[in-house]
């Protein structure tokens, strides 16, 4: 079920809800269940860390694809890794964020705050 919402990037407490409410703006809460997704200011700086590590397994393949095919120069490598990073941005954004509320939900799991 935590996969499921984690592909459909969903709430990490209830995992109904969304987390975003349009590409790059998230929620501030949960529309389902009412956590709030940013426990404290500079909650997400550890989703960068998740979207670093994303971004070593989606540039990888593709070095090693040029690799196996084309044997670029060195720039050939890095245009390659650039570009492949600059269509994968929005995606490891998104991700890397939602990944690291539900690895923190796991490890902490919040209250359902009062109504």
């Amino acid at each position: 079920m935590r996969l499921k919402a984690i592909l459909r990037l969903k709430c990490p407490h209830c995992c109904q809800g969304p987390v975003f409410r349009k590409p790059f703006v998230m929620y501030r809460t949960c529309a389902q269940c009412g956590i709030v997704y940013e426990r404290e200011r500079g909650y997400f700086m550890m989703s960068v860390f998740v979207g670093y590590v994303m971004s070593f397994f989606v540039v990888i393949p593709v070095l090693i694809g040029l690799y196996m095919t084309i044997r670029p120069s060195l720039n050939g490598y890095l245009i390659g890794a650039v570009v492949t990073l600059v269509l994968a941005i929005p995606l490891i954004f998104h991700y890397a964020r939602v990944i690291w509320m539900h690895l923190d939900e796991l490890m902490d799991p919040r209250q359902i705050p009062p109504t």
